[in-house]
């Protein structure tokens, strides 16, 4: 009796983390340093509340069947601008602590008006970014991201 009454917490378990969480293996150099090629991660897949600064996983919009992993920099009604490297958030130059390194970045400018039309991050969507700026593909290339293509939360990687 002991054992069935584990075996059903066990499996209880079991069903409420594949519901709730994905275990995922980080594949390429986008997110270094934050996140390294072949190391594995757990995003919670639950309606949550999102935030700049959040580590994503979303549906490629551009590739069937696949999914990104990229940094939220931009919400609904944010300006977006990088100048010389450096990342402007409605006017006002940001820290960005997860970037380890400028080299290169100072050839770096983008601006969402010259490239998507628009000021500011429609309703609904969001702009993401990879950590490593000179080799990610993200919001710059795909645009942006509506909020129903987001597939998870990173909460955690080893």
């Amino acid at each position: 009796m002991q054992t069935l009454v584990a075996l059903g917490i066990l499996v209880i378990i079991c069903v409420t983390f594949f519901f709730n969480f994905s275990l995922v293996k980080i594949e390429g150099v986008s997110m270094k340093p934050t996140l390294k090629s072949n190391e594995y991660g757990l995003i919670y897949k639950r309606n949550v509340t999102y935030k700049r600064g959040d580590i994503i996983s979303f549906s490629s919009p551009d590739t069937p069947n696949a999914e990104y992993i990229k940094r939220i920099i931009g919400l609904p009604g944010d300006r977006i601008e990088i100048i010389d490297g450096k990342l402007y958030l409605n006017g006002k130059v940001q820290k960005e602590e997860y970037i380890r390194t400028n080299k290169g970045l100072e050839k770096l400018n983008y601006s969402l008006e010259n490239s998507s039309g628009v000021k500011t991050v429609p309703k609904g969507k969001i702009f993401v970014l990879g950590d490593n700026r000179l080799h990610s593909r993200d919001s710059r290339e795909f645009g942006f991201i509506d909020l129903s293509k987001i597939t998870g939360k990173w909460i955690l990687h080893f």
